[in-house]
């Protein structure tokens, strides 16, 4: 269970103490309450279906007695954070009226609205951190390991501003894209349910979430991946084998050509197969392995050539 989700159902508890100590009378609810401090959306967001536009928000509790403000608007921000909108169970989301309840038509949770005056910002802030001006393109659907990166436009956010320049938090990126495994390099680490990389410490890192907004590569931390062509189907490698120190467990494999190389799918996937029957892993001249990534070239630093990647 992750930091997140062990957090909220902490507070999901400490609702339920709070509900069962109130009468069963629907007298004995709380009014609705506006919370006197605004929230901050820094740049264009999403949960789910719901999309906020940057600016200041009123969150307000649909039961006064049951949430408090602190309570309300830490869930908005751990809500923004998330990686793919699904809320932890047992809350849900009304997006047409912008409501969050714990369990549906429940009367425990918050709306959340576009404020009409700045109440200061005070109430909090997302995200923590700054936001990278470009926007990264993933070609085509992705994963890095167990974490499924679809094709589409994702903003890159740094976790402390200052600590890593938007434009190496984009080289990670694509690096831990192009990795074969999903296994990052130490220190680096992954929180798959907030799209966060962090580099040992908490503080230090990104985060990555689909963009609201028409793609935008240009600026500092904007990126593409991949940067080179990858072929239409997958290749079945149909039972767990090895080309040198390149393990490849059996299932569909997505194949890749290099940048700028004249070689065809067609060809990248007959050298697959052989590499595949050879018996020592020992690739033929001037054929080189990088097991890291699962990128064969054709010679040290040459632009022919292709990398595998599990499909799953």
């Amino acid at each position: 269970m992750g930091e997140r989700t062990r957090r909220l159902s902490l507070l999901t508890a400490a609702l339920v103490v709070v509900a069962g100590a109130l009468p069963g009378s629907a007298a004995a609810q709380g009014a609705p309450a506006a919370c006197p401090a605004t929230f901050e959306v820094l740049h264009d967001d999403r949960i789910g279906n719901l999309r906020l536009a940057a600016g200041a928000y009123t969150v307000t509790l649909l039961d006064s007695s049951a949430l408090t403000c602190a309570a309300a608007t830490d869930l908005f921000r751990q809500f923004l954070e998330d990686w793919d909108g699904r809320l932890p169970r047992p809350w849900v989301l009304n997006a047409s009226t912008s409501t969050f309840t714990r369990g549906s038509g429940g009367t425990v949770g918050f709306s959340v609205a576009p404020a009409s005056s700045n109440g200061g910002g005070s109430g909090g802030h997302h995200p923590h951190g700054g936001v990278c001006p470009g926007t990264f393109q993933v070609l085509h659907d992705d994963r890095i390991g167990n974490f499924a990166v679809p094709a589409g436009s994702y903003t890159i956010t740094l976790l402390g501003a200052g600590r890593l320049p938007c434009e190496r938090a984009s080289s990670y990126l694509a690096r831990f894209l192009q990795d074969f495994d999903g296994i990052l390099p130490r220190p680096w680490f992954l929180d798959p349910e907030t799209g966060t990389f962090m580099r040992g410490r908490r503080n230090v890192g990104f985060r990555i979430k689909a963009d609201v907004l028409p793609p935008n590569p240009n600026g500092n931390g904007g990126g593409v991946h991949p940067t080179r062509a990858r072929c239409p189907g997958t290749f079945q490698v149909l039972n767990n084998d090895r080309i040198g120190a390149l393990r490849l467990p059996r299932g569909p494999y997505t194949i890749t050509r290099l940048p700028q190389g004249r070689l065809s799918c067609a060809r990248a996937s007959a050298l697959f197969r052989g590499f595949l029957q050879d018996f020592d892993g020992v690739l033929p001249r001037p054929w080189l392995l990088n097991p890291r990534t699962g990128t064969f070239m054709r010679g040290a630093g040459s632009d022919t050539g292709f990398r595998v990647k599990p499909a799953r």
